[in-house]
């Protein structure tokens, strides 16, 4: 074995320790407390109680969208993972899947556009705790480990005539990131689109060949993208055919934009005044080492033109960067383009200017490894990444223990509550991350939760059934000041609220609404259940079991 084979070996090595250890806080506690992973853990329940138990309550309640909505993956992951494990060890098998998969996805594509500099890989490791993970956009976090295999599959191919079999896992490839999010699926087509443009502009300038046969390998390539992408392509059309454009969309403003691509924002999933100061070092590690490139670049063709002879062949080779320098330096400026002037919010669908950031930074560590820079500042490199991944998670760990507790106490209220029963969860805390943590209830057990924010989006794999859904209420009708109707269908029966599920503790003074929930429960409900600001109220009229 040769000093090469055991450098790599050393580094594969050191890139899996790396990884095991970067993922073991994230699956420590027994849910990973993420601000909307509670709502997918339920709505796959909803799925499973649909498909596989027709059960029908949820009938009544839920429908499967007939639409097939960019949002899938993880719902249908989870859906399958607790027909034979629970919720928790579902959500584990995914973070595991993502935890590993991104990073030795992310190193594949190192060794193909650069197989030298392997040590900018290490890169990524703070990218897979991005604030999507924490936000528990896990359709979103499945979408980049899909754009990074799907990439790779392409550039390793693309000396191949692509036979139908490579096509085929291409079209799958393309569908499953359609299917994971919209956004990313959009990226990866421009990317792909970029590589096959920026490649025959490359061999027309740089390479001998006939023109007419480079000619025909764009043709055969743009072909072979459209056969593959053209399902997803028309869903993707579909998409936004169905949504005029009659939503409410926001921008966001330069310096603010700016401010992000500095504190890599994408990166920030709690405080940015502290994570900030820590994720800033990597945009100006960026920064440098692409300096180091470019000035390396200057030297090398100051001291080729010293010289005073020197075969045309001899100066592309030293000189002219590889094919991987000028597509990846494209595809950085069409993201950012995009990234400066595509709306941020379109509806509820949210955080596009974020999301582009993400793909960019992960374009430039690619770009950044073709750059010819001695391998000592991909050690470097890969030091300094570490180092800020560290900071991170030593900052995340006490926020993810102590949401872990209360996830853990919200779950275990379900315990309290009997199956096919009506839950109507209130949220009375003012932390804007734990919203849905009253989804944690719903996650095992088949319990309507009469408040779904994925049911009203249309963006999700379940929705309403308008048709059938029954309206809710609580208290007495026959004592209006103890009594709350939610009527959302006209004609629709009504149906009287088992369970109220509280987070954090009501007051009475703040509204109307407040006011008579604290009379119905004071009155009409018994306390069943309560720890760490949660609080399970039951019916007087449900028999205890």
């Amino acid at each position: 074995m040769d000093k090469s084979q055991k450098w790599h070996r050393a580094e594969l090595l050191a890139f899996t320790i790396v990884t095991i250890a970067n993922m073991l806080p994230f699956v420590a506690t027994r849910f990973f407390p993420s601000m909307d992973g509670a709502s997918h853990l339920s709505n796959s329940n909803i799925i499973n109680q649909l498909v596989f138990h027709n059960n029908q309550l949820f009938h009544q309640f839920f429908q499967i969208n007939p639409e097939p909505v960019p949002n899938w993956t993880s719902h249908f992951m989870i859906s399958i993972f607790t027909l034979v494990v629970p919720a928790f060890l579902a959500e584990k098998i995914l973070i595991l899947i993502l935890m590993t998969g991104i990073p030795f996805a992310f190193r594949n594509l190192v060794q193909t556009v650069s197989p030298k500099n392997t040590l900018f890989s290490f890169l990524i490791f703070p990218f897979t705790h991005s604030m999507f993970f924490f936000f528990g956009f896990f359709n979103f976090c499945i979408a980049i480990l899909l754009f990074l295999i799907t990439l790779n599959n392409w550039l390793r191919h693309d000396h191949n005539t692509w036979p139908r079999r490579h096509i085929l896992m291409l079209a799958i490839l393309v569908a499953l990131t359609y299917f994971s999010h919209i956004v990313i699926f959009g990226i990866l087509l421009i990317s792909i689109t970029l590589h096959i443009i920026v490649r025959a502009c490359h061999d027309l300038i740089c390479k001998e060949s006939d023109k007419k046969v480079i000619l025909e390998q764009f043709i055969k390539k743009s072909i072979t993208l459209t056969i593959a992408a053209i399902f997803p392509l028309i869903l993707f059309v579909y998409f936004f055919y169905a949504r005029p454009g009659i939503r409410e969309i926001a921008y966001i403003g330069k310096p603010e934009l700016i401010n992000f691509l500095i504190t890599v924002r994408p990166l920030i999933s709690l405080n940015p005044v502290i994570e900030g100061k820590i994720t800033t070092i990597l945009f100006y590690l960026f920064v440098a080492l692409a300096g180091v490139g470019l000035i390396a670049f200057l030297i090398r063709i100051a001291r080729t033109f010293t010289k005073k002879t020197i075969q045309k062949s001899q100066t592309e080779s030293h000189l002219l960067p590889a094919l991987n320098f000028w597509w990846l330096l494209v595809a950085m400026l069409v993201l950012l383009s995009l990234y400066f002037y595509m709306p941020d919010a379109y509806g509820t669908a949210s955080y596009t200017s974020l999301r582009i950031e993400f793909i960019f930074f992960l374009i430039t560590i690619l770009w950044i490894s073709t750059l010819r820079i001695p391998w000592y500042f991909g050690l470097l490199a890969a030091i300094t990444g570490l180092y800020v991944n560290t900071m991170l998670i030593r900052y995340y760990t006490p926020t993810i223990r102590d949401l872990g507790k209360l996830a853990v106490a919200c779950n275990k209220a379900a315990d309290f509550v009997a199956p096919n029963s009506l839950v109507l969860p209130i949220y009375c805390m003012d932390n804007w991350f734990t919203g849905h943590f009253v989804d944690y209830i719903s996650v095992d057990k088949p319990i309507v939760m009469v408040y779904n924010y994925e049911c009203e989006s249309g963006y999700f794999p379940v929705k309403w059934n308008e048709k059938r859904k029954p309206n809710y209420y609580v208290g007495n009708p026959a004592t209006p000041e103890k009594y709350i109707n939610f009527e959302l269908i006209k004609g629709n029966p009504f149906l009287r609220i088992d369970y109220i599920f509280v987070l954090g503790q009501i007051k009475p003074e703040k509204d109307w609404f407040f006011s008579n929930i604290h009379k119905i429960t004071s009155e009409d409900f018994v306390c069943v259940y309560s720890a760490d600001d949660c609080y399970l109220y039951q019916s007087k009229m449900v028999k205890f079991r």
